[in-house]
């Protein structure tokens, strides 16, 4: 009986390329679709974490600006995705040391999970939950608890098989050498800390994107999120080194894995949705916190603005002119907020977003803005210099 020869990484590309060809019409409807209800999705978080849904019907309507609103909400996804997966990375090379016996990965695996587990639910206990400790106990701590980790694992006999043959096709002249063993246990040692310590990333990530009250139950649900979500990271690393198909398989499914994960995480989060588009509305300059001078052309009025939240405003031509700065600007939507909330955290914006008026860009001109009066030197009798403000050329024509 002849067995069909598996197919290499390259031929597995080449074959998936050419039906992803023969497929391409429908496979860009489904991705059409998939777009704009992303799209749909996204500007609707982004209303609702300001507080205003009326921006939702005006900013559908621009369709051309939804391409690169939906670019740059998928790179800052990414951004996110890798962060919160920087746990899977580290735990990746962390196996990536035992490639010379590919045979033993499988088991190497579930061998090397067990502390990093442990470890992982034991520093996020303490961080949220455990006693306040200085740099000194967590040190020594984190020491003792890598040394239990490194004789627990020297104990298995399949772990020290894997580390003597590695060691050895390390330095094959000088087989038996105990300094080579050494130095790969310090490398997978430093490896095993930093996959331990990166978990502080994705825990760091959830809770900046809660904006709630911090009560006990509120601090127990994001430790039992970042709990999990620092697990099931380690996830994507299992099934690539775990599952027997072939090597362009292993990767698509590693990288289905971790796309998964990451978007799983993300909407399991409080507020981590909201907290990724307020991001990307910031790098697309959809929401820009520069203050300037906007001369409003139509619908508002002079005395439509408080000068308590807007400031002094004035008039120029009959139409009002604010200083103010873009929440959101999405197409011809514009919604502008007084200068003095610029500063404002995401948390406040759905009690402050009604002070801000919606426009459209057509209708909202930036003004130039003025120079500051300059200033003359006026020396006394008594050797003492006085600034005052004024116009120079003024000040001439009257000592001429």
């Amino acid at each position: 009986m002849i067995t069909a020869r598996p197919l290499t990484f390259q031929q597995a590309l080449k074959k998936n390329l050419k039906r992803v060809l023969t497929f391409w019409a429908p496979l860009s409807v489904i991705f059409t679709g998939l777009g704009a209800l992303l799209g749909f999705y996204t500007l609707s978080s982004y209303a609702t974490a300001i507080d205003r849904p009326d921006v939702m019907a005006a900013a559908l309507e621009a369709k051309s600006a939804l391409i690169p609103w939906l670019a740059t909400v998928i790179g800052m996804l990414g951004v996110y995705i890798l962060i919160l997966l920087s746990t899977t990375v580290l735990f990746g090379l962390t196996v990536s040391l035992f490639n010379d016996v590919p045979s033993l990965q499988p088991k190497l695996v579930g061998i090397l999970l067990l502390p990093v587990l442990v470890a992982t639910i034991a520093l996020l206990w303490q961080i949220f939950e455990g006693p306040t400790l200085s740099n000194g106990e967590r040190l020594f701590w984190m020491l003792l608890l890598l040394a239990l980790a490194l004789m627990t694992l020297l104990s298995v006999p399949t772990f020290r098989i894997a580390v003597d043959i590695c060691a050895t096709m390390a330095g094959p002249s000088d087989a038996k050498s105990w300094p080579l063993r050494g130095w790969f246990m310090v490398m997978l040692s430093l490896l095993l800390v930093s996959t331990v310590i990166s978990v502080v990333f994705p825990a760091s990530l959830i809770l900046d994107a809660y904006i709630g009250k911090d009560t006990p139950e509120a601090i127990n649900r994001l430790m039992f999120i970042s709990m999990f979500a620092a697990c099931i990271a380690l996830l994507p690393v299992v099934i690539f080194y775990v599952s027997q198909a072939d090597l362009f398989k292993r990767l698509a499914l590693g990288v289905m894995a971790v796309l998964g994960i990451g978007v799983i995480v993300i909407s399991i989060s409080p507020g981590g949705p909201a907290a990724v588009v307020y991001s990307a509305a910031l790098v697309m300059k959809a929401r820009d916190p520069v203050a300037a001078r906007y001369l409003l052309t139509k619908t508002y009025a002079t005395e439509d603005f408080d000068t308590h939240v807007w400031g002094n405003t004035e008039t120029l031509r009959g139409q009002p002119v604010v200083s103010a700065f873009p929440l959101f600007s999405f197409g011809d939507v514009l919604l502008l907020c007084p200068a003095r909330l610029i500063n404002t955290p995401r948390k406040e914006w759905p009690e402050q977003s009604a002070y801000c008026v919606l426009t459209q860009n057509s209708n909202a001109i930036r003004v130039p803005k003025k120079s500051q009066p300059a200033t003359a030197t006026v020396t006394t009798p008594a050797n003492t210099t006085v600034i005052r403000a004024g116009n120079p050329a003024a000040d001439a024509a009257k000592k001429a």
